[in-house]
């Protein structure tokens, strides 16, 4: 049992195991960029690309790069990680819990890369205490605080900023926070996205979203309240880029309150724990009316993406529901002149039946078209929008994540542990003083520092002993 934990220290500890680990984290992200997914496309995307490349599409959704984020293997990639970071921080605290107090070393210039030897000459009628007195009134006054007094106060330590010697610590806690934050993401986090028209509303049960992803342990996702789309408006530049987007929502809770709230991109919407973001995917819904032969109507309301040019038609190919059609659409907001406002819509129709074509033409609003006996009726035009709604509890942590990892910074990067090292050597009337110092970062400006307290000390002692002190 002990050289299996010996293993898993080396293996969990070891340089390669970390910069794999990050490796393959990395290589994730790329395939979770570069392949679409599920949270972020409309569900008639991957429709059209499973129709389209169905072995493909079977291949990345077996291995779930469509979903990265939230897969099984992209969890334990992420727990292997945690492990790591987890006894690195385990190991680094234990060291400097054992190491409460500096360990006497050797001064050399061999085991300090900052060192100085002053002699002393005929250093008589002055006691080593005294001498010890001064050296210590020289460190102090440059912030340095004596940790270690030995060899009958021969020997000392001197440090500053002792509290940063815990920066990697603490930074690597707040690494350790994030993981855990993401872990719980990827095990509990659910979201949601639904296509929602105007005046429509959305009930908030787990069955009626339009696509979502949850994470490897979360269960059903019910919102407990209901959204309606009141209004939804786009807003654009000149050069036919979307300038902002904006929905007008009215919230209504369980007892049946209502409230209104508004939606953009730069402005989500915390609603009783879950977080809810207006999504890019937008464009107009027109709705037909399907006249039957024998008299029966059906209704349906076909949702068209909007185009990325003002001079692009609205398109899109569907089949009729509850009938044997089937139709091709571009619609044009604006007969007249290009625009991307139904000021003066109308939408050129191809409609098909079990493989023979019916009707093609343009069909303004209002008009109806023949359908050999049966006839369809363009009667309704209005936004469509895509909502996001994700539930995370993990951000608490993510808060301290980001508290830990700046406090590490500063202790890290602003004070940095200093440590020099004092050592009087008496033989007959001479005196030798041993100057070792070091630090682990920002060692040149270490070592000027070193230089400005070695000739301080030099010139102190060097006058109180009323001889000169000359550098070996």
């Amino acid at each position: 049992m002990t050289f299996l934990m010996q293993k898993v220290k080396r293996f969990l500890l070891s340089r390669n195991t970390v910069i794999s680990l990050i490796c393959a984290v990395g290589i994730s992200c790329v395939v979770g960029s570069t392949i679409p997914q599920v949270a972020g496309q409309t569900p008639q995307f991957f429709e059209e690309w499973k129709a389209e490349s169905p072995r493909i599409y079977h291949f990345i959704d077996l291995l779930q790069f469509n979903r990265v984020y939230t897969s099984a293997w992209f969890l334990i990639l992420v727990a292997l990680i945690a492990l790591s970071l987890s006894y690195s921080i385990y190991h680094q605290s234990k060291v400097l819990i054992k190491s409460k107090r500096p360990a006497q070393r050797e001064i050399t210039e061999h085991s300090f890369k900052d060192f100085l030897s002053l002699r002393i000459v005929h250093w008589s009628g002055v006691r080593v205490d005294g001498l010890a007195h001064v050296i210590k009134e020289v460190f102090e006054a440059k912030g340095y605080r004596p940790y270690l007094m030995a060899d009958e106060s021969k020997y000392f330590v001197f440090g500053k900023n002792r509290a940063g010697r815990w920066g990697n610590v603490i930074f690597h806690t707040g690494l350790l926070f994030c993981i855990a934050a993401a872990l719980y993401g990827l095990a509990l986090q659910k979201r949601g996205f639904i296509q929602l028209k105007e005046t429509s509303a959305f009930q908030g049960n787990d069955e009626d979203w339009t696509a979502k992803t949850l994470g490897v342990f979360a269960g059903d996702f019910n919102l407990g309240f209901q959204i309606v789309l009141n209004k939804f408006s786009p807003v654009y530049w000149e050069n036919d880029k979307v300038k902002d987007l904006k929905s007008s929502l009215t919230l209504v809770d369980t007892k049946g309150s209502a409230s209104q709230f508004a939606l953009s991109p730069v402005s989500p919407v915390d609603i009783n724990g879950t977080r809810v973001y207006q999504s890019n995917y937008y464009g107009y819904a027109l709705g037909f009316v399907m006249q039957k032969e024998d008299g029966n109507k059906v209704f349906c309301d076909f949702l068209l993406n909007a185009p990325g040019k003002k001079d692009e038609a609205f398109v899109g190919k569907t089949d009729f529901p509850s009938t044997d059609y089937m139709i091709e659409m571009e619609f044009h907001p604006n007969l007249i002149k290009p625009s991307f406002y139904a000021t003066l819509p109308g939408v050129d129709l191809t409609v098909t039946e079990n493989g023979e074509q019916r009707f093609k033409g343009r069909v303004l609003f209002s008009q109806r078209a023949r359908l050999n006996k049966d006839s369809l009726a363009f009667v309704r035009i209005r936004y469509w929008t895509g909502l996001n709604f994700v539930r995370n509890y993990g951000m608490p942590l993510v808060y301290i994540c980001f508290a830990l990892i700046t406090l590490g910074s500063i202790l890290i990067f602003v004070l940095p542990y200093k440590e020099i090292c004092v050592k009087i050597a008496q033989e007959g009337d001479d005196v030798r003083v041993h100057i070792g110092g070091q630090t682990k970062r920002y060692g040149a400006l270490f070592s000027l520092e070193f230089k400005v307290l070695a000739e301080r000390l030099e010139g102190l002692l060097g006058e109180h002993g009323k001889h000169s002190v000359a550098q070996v």
